[in-house]
């Protein structure tokens, strides 16, 4: 059993359920869009604010590289703002500009009345949910029409199974789309959920991580867990398949960064996806896996935030004394097939005397607590974290 990775191609629920994560998606808001990935949906939204050669641009000192292309692209006035612990945007003095705010690890980094004053300081404000898309209070009526300035954006593959998608969710009378084209490229992360998912079935293993290398010993073990059925021959063709997919998957992520943004549609096949999967049972599932992790893990020193500030479950933010112990952590998680990640790793593109976001990249670790797993095969990662490092 291994935990983490990329998601495989999944087995739809049936066609075009009354809860499907599709018709959630559509219906939190009045006005959307749906875009290619989340990247996009930040390129069009910048597209499509009057001005915004003139506007500065805040932008949190804790992110994402691939948040930067947009702005980058476009010659922008790119400023970072700080935080306070633990994740708290520090705001106060920003008016007349771009203030573009993270929702991170599934908590509200601020409330939806601290982004109404936001806009009331004559802002633009894009809130960033891919990691709290699963959160309908930031959907509220209470902020929905107040301001053509708001717009949420999200990644949706964040959250969903689906090779990739972005959206836009937006109060203005209308988006110029630019004429969005057909998605390219997609079909190289698609083939590569749908071996993942083959591989996972044809041999009966459940390897859900696409990071870990592959040397003898981990092929003997595959040998073994593969039985006497199973010969050498089978196994290297296996792991033929996946470096395989590895490789479609590597050379997907990197091309996006090669290549000019350009907003172009999602891809029908997402689409297709999304209205055959179950928003509730997603929510659910993950509710209770976040919940079980939380309850059995002895040491609450652990946990970045405390579990009634996270709105929406994500994956579970764990921090560290400092980065040897973080990185001590990591290793130890991945000798027992269990493959967290590091979000994110700012050292080369966020000033060094942004040193709260700094440090807190170099101690934070999240491990996969999503849908496809059970309380019960994440026994594991509590046995470990209930143990000293």
């Amino acid at each position: 059993m291994e935990i983490g990775g990329i998601y495989e191609f999944p087995n739809l629920v049936g066609e075009d359920p009354v809860d499907s994560a599709y018709k959630f998606l559509i219906n939190a808001y009045n006005n959307y869009k749906f875009v290619r990935d989340g990247r996009q949906a930040i390129k069009l939204v910048l597209l499509n604010i009057d001005g915004i050669e003139n506007l500065k641009c805040y932008l949190p000192a804790y992110l994402c590289d691939s948040i930067l292309q947009p702005f980058n692209e476009m010659g922008l006035d790119v400023k970072f703002y700080e935080h306070e612990p633990v994740l708290n945007p520090v705001l106060d003095n920003i008016e007349n500009s771009l203030i573009y705010i993270i929702d991170y690890f599934g908590i509200e980094t601020i409330s939806n009345k601290e982004i109404i004053e936001l806009l009331d300081r004559n802002n633009v404000v894009i809130l960033d949910i891919s990691q709290s898309l699963l959160n309908e209070n930031r959907f509220s009526s209470e902020i929905e029409n107040y301001s053509e300035n708001y717009y949420i954006i999200s990644s949706l593959r964040k959250i969903f199974p689906i090779p990739d998608g972005g959206m836009v969710h937006y109060q203005t009378d209308k988006l110029n789309d630019y004429s969005l084209g057909f998605p390219e490229g997609y079909d190289e992360r698609l083939e590569a959920m749908v071996l993942r998912s083959f591989y996972l079935k044809e041999f009966e293993i459940d390897v859900r991580s696409m990071e870990s290398s592959i040397d003898n010993d981990k092929l003997e073990d595959l040998v073994a867990d593969l039985g006497s059925e199973k010969s050498h021959e089978d196994v290297n063709q296996l792991e033929d398949m996946k470096k395989h997919f590895l490789s479609l998957y590597h050379d997907y992520e990197r091309d996006k960064y090669e290549k000019i943004l350009r907003p172009q549609n999602i891809p029908l096949i997402s689409l297709r996806i999304l209205n055959n999967i179950s928003y509730h049972d997603i929510l659910g599932k993950r509710s209770e896996n976040l919940k079980f992790v939380y309850q059995e893990i002895n040491d609450e020193n652990r946990f970045l935030f405390d579990l009634k500030r996270i709105k929406c479950p994500f994956m579970l933010p764990l921090i560290f004394s400092n980065e040897e112990e973080r990185n001590s952590a990591k290793t130890i998680f991945i000798k027992n097939k269990i493959y967290p990640q590091i979000i994110w790793e700012i050292e080369e593109f966020v000033p060094k005397r942004y040193s709260y976001e700094h440090d807190l990249s170099r101690r934070v670790l999240m491990v996969p607590t999503d849908q496809r797993y059970s309380p019960n095969e994440l026994n594991k990662v509590v046995e470990l974290l209930n143990n000293p490092f």
